[in-house]
């Protein structure tokens, strides 16, 4: 997230190429940025990637009083926040935008939200942690607030008199909110003076351009809300236009938050299915292990140890150094004695073998290098390691008891 200001010459570049109508990532004045909507391992937990822009959106619920205004409906709440401790930006704009939006444009339908009218009723919170912001924040929540919604499902509840039985899970299927309709919205940035029109603008178009048009559309091609922001005046042509754009946008944003959501429900019926895992995994090249790939250590009595993990690491040498100070360890038993290592004066390279077979030989296969550490990182060691030595060799012989 970049909230420093732009040079002159940055925008004299930018304004030069829009002067030629030419955008600063090759797109056209028309063209979106590479969509990617995923879901997490819970309902309503969504990552949407909109160029370099990134949002993460989730849903939320929990039983409420109502308003005494409308004492039959639920309650919807919005809010978005930068992640991290980014004071440079404020998101106010864009909380008061997508309030308004999806709550004057009725798409959820709150009265399915009422469990005992004027008592108890469901709180539908959406929270947006933008993680990165590249441009068109705007129209990045508005699609991560649609998607969560849409996957979101929330417990079936059964209201008997003054008891409400809330279900798990486990014992009932969640249920999906009721939905009307589905707004989406859709940004533009406008060159008023270059009469040069982009859609889903960048982040240094939008801090270049002279205003901001964000349209608000239904995949029924109804407008649900306008908010424009700048000094630039705008003909009526030029909305018409835009908007005419924004509604066509709108219903390909729909199809592909639905298509996106179908794919999802499909890969929760297999076990292999891992959320958000992989795609944090890619972006940060990190590979996550598994607890069934960890080697875990503890005493061998207990319950939870099922099966002794016999991979070994693979050391290129057979010979190690052994240093005064030096303990070995091994990881696959119960630990309960520590053992220090002296260094015999006259032997410096010693081969640590299997300790079931004081015949084998450094070439022997069944040879085994056990880890070696500092005294300053003792832990208990058991079991009884030879290090032997060949006829023909240097090397000495220890034994750790």
């Amino acid at each position: 997230m970049n909230g420093n200001p732009l040079s002159d010459c940055e925008k004299t570049f930018i304004l030069e190429a829009a002067s030629q109508k030419i955008r600063l990532d090759g797109r056209k004045k028309d063209e979106y940025r590479p969509l990617k909507i995923e879901f997490g391992l819970d309902w309503g937990n969504c990552l949407v990637t909109l160029g370099c822009t990134r949002v993460f959106a989730q849903v939320s619920c929990e039983i409420y009083q109502p308003n005494n205004s409308r004492p039959n409906e639920g309650i919807l709440q919005i809010s978005a926040e930068l992640a991290g401790d980014d004071k440079l930006n404020d998101l106010t704009k864009i909380n008061q935008v997508l309030e308004r939006f999806y709550k004057d444009s009725k798409c959820i339908d709150l009265e399915s939200l009422c469990i005992i009218a004027e008592e108890k009723v469901w709180k539908i919170k959406v929270d947006l942690s933008v993680l990165n912001m590249d441009g068109n924040t705007l129209g990045c929540c508005s699609i991560a607030t649609l998607a969560a919604l849409m996957h979101f499902r929330h417990p079936d509840v059964l209201s008997t008199g003054e008891k409400v039985v809330v279900y798990s899970s486990s014992e009932r299927d969640p249920i999906p909110l009721s939905l009307h309709h589905h707004p989406v919205i859709v940004s533009f940035a406008i060159f008023e003076k270059y009469d040069f029109i982009i859609l889903d603008p960048s982040l240094l178009e939008d801090k270049v351009c002279d205003n901001k048009l964000s349209i608000c559309f239904n995949n029924h091609s109804e407008m649900c809300g306008v908010d424009i922001e700048g000094c630039a005046s705008l003909s009526q042509n030029l909305l018409m236009n835009c908007s005419n754009q924004a509604a066509s946008v709108a219903i390909k944003l729909v199809d592909k938050i639905k298509s996106a959501i179908q794919i999802d429900i499909k890969n929760r019926s297999c076990k292999s299915f891992k959320g958000l895992e992989p795609a944090v995994s890619e972006d940060n090249g990190l590979k996550l292990c598994l607890f069934d790939k960890l080697n875990f250590v503890g005493p061998s009595n207990q319950e939870s140890i099922i099966e002794v993990i016999n991979e070994k690491m693979v050391i290129d040498q057979d010979v190690i150094k052994i240093t005064d100070g030096t303990a070995f360890t091994a990881t696959q038993n119960n630990f309960h004695q520590t053992s220090n290592v002296k260094q015999d004066d006259q032997n410096e390279s010693l081969i640590v073998i299997d300790p079931e077979s004081s015949e084998s030989s450094s070439s022997d296969e069944s040879v085994e290098i056990i880890n070696h550490y500092k005294l300053d990182d003792i832990r208990p060691v058991i079991g009884k390691y030879v290090v032997s030595d060949e006829e023909n060799s240097d090397t000495g012989t220890i034994t750790l008891d």
